[in-house]
């Protein structure tokens, strides 16, 4: 059965940084995907490395987030006793605090024998939508601007990644991701359920009174952001609500989770009519989906979901960044 599912990589507050799906050939001899662990023996971070000598050494050139990853240099063998950070470009932008999300590009290589092991953002995809504070390098983050390139050294586990031994990372700060649409309002059609949001951004769903649901699986772009378009197989961090249009009920939310989500938009991974409702759309979007049955949860919906067997379904989602 289809249903809306998390990637395993799903943001929370106090999210511990990896190289998700990073694939590393060339002729740095890259292979390594890092992902966060659990199991490593150095205790994360919680709190914001001083620079040190080790981390001062570290060199890199080239356009801050650009397309191209930095040209980094670094002597081999290089080792910090405790993590270090130094700051080689000083950002102008907004300071980041627990609990905001910022995009960033990084590469990660080690430290001693200075093999790169995988960069995510610049020449690799987009940027990784990371959760400011906590442990890892969310703790790195929380004391960071938008605009900042960090280089960072310590053991793996300290900084948030499962490679073993020490690494060094060289990190841009890209942009700070809101946590709500902030796309232009649109006019709603009254036949189809109102949305008014509240100063947190969380939408309050109104489903019209007498007025049966569509036919057909309904979308209506209720802001209109000016960001990249989502397209089929990407992924997307999210805010969204769930309602049943029958009564009104909410099932699903992340609002009520307290934290944006990561969603594959693929039929694989979610159900039809949010696939269908989200493709094509650009970030910074808000948008409605009225999910027929057949295009959600049908007769077979997850039990203890709280959706009824063939309900139409009513959603709200706020494209907050393409991952």
């Amino acid at each position: 059965m289809k249903r809306l599912r998390l990637l395993p990589i799903a943001l929370v507050p106090a999210v511990v940084l990896g190289l998700a799906a990073c694939s590393g050939s060339g002729s740095d001899g890259s292979t390594a995907s890092p992902t966060p662990t659990a199991s490593a023996t150095a205790s994360a971070i919680t709190s914001c490395p001083d620079p040190g000598k080790a981390s001062d050494s570290i060199r890199a050139t080239g356009s801050f987030g650009g397309a191209k990853a930095p040209t980094v240099k670094f002597a081999a063998g290089l080792s910090a006793k405790t993590p270090q950070a130094t700051k080689l470009v000083s950002g102008k932008g907004a300071s980041l605090d627990e609990g905001d999300y910022a995009q960033v590009s990084y590469t990660v290589y080690e430290a001693k024998d200075a093999k790169k092991l995988g960069t995510v953002g610049f020449d690799e995809g987009n940027p990784q939508v990371l959760s400011v504070g906590g442990s890892g390098f969310g703790a790195l983050l929380a004391c960071s601007k938008v605009g900042d390139r960090v280089a960072a050294v310590g053991q793996s586990a300290a900084l948030g990644f499962n490679t073993g031994g020490e690494i060094v990372v060289v990190a841009d700060v890209v942009a700070q991701t809101p946590t709500k649409a902030s796309g232009t309002p649109q006019d709603q059609d009254p036949s189809l359920p109102t949305v008014k949001d509240k100063a947190s951004g969380e939408p309050e769903i109104t489903i019209p009174d007498g007025v049966k649901a569509p036919s057909k699986t309904t979308v209506e772009v209720l802001k209109q952001g000016d960001g990249a378009a989502i397209a089929d197989g990407d992924t997307a961090l999210v805010q969204y609500k769930g309602v049943v249009y029958a009564t009104g009920k909410e099932f699903d939310s992340s609002w009520s989770k307290g934290a944006p989500t990561t969603f594959t938009v693929s039929e694989s991974a979610l159900i039809k009519g949010f696939v269908t409702g989200l493709v094509g759309q650009k970030v910074g979007s808000q948008v409605l989906i009225v999910a027929t049955p057949e295009d959600a949860y049908g007769a077979n919906p997850q039990e203890g979901s709280g959706i009824p067997k063939n309900a139409t379904l009513v959603f709200v989602v706020d494209i907050l960044a393409k991952g």
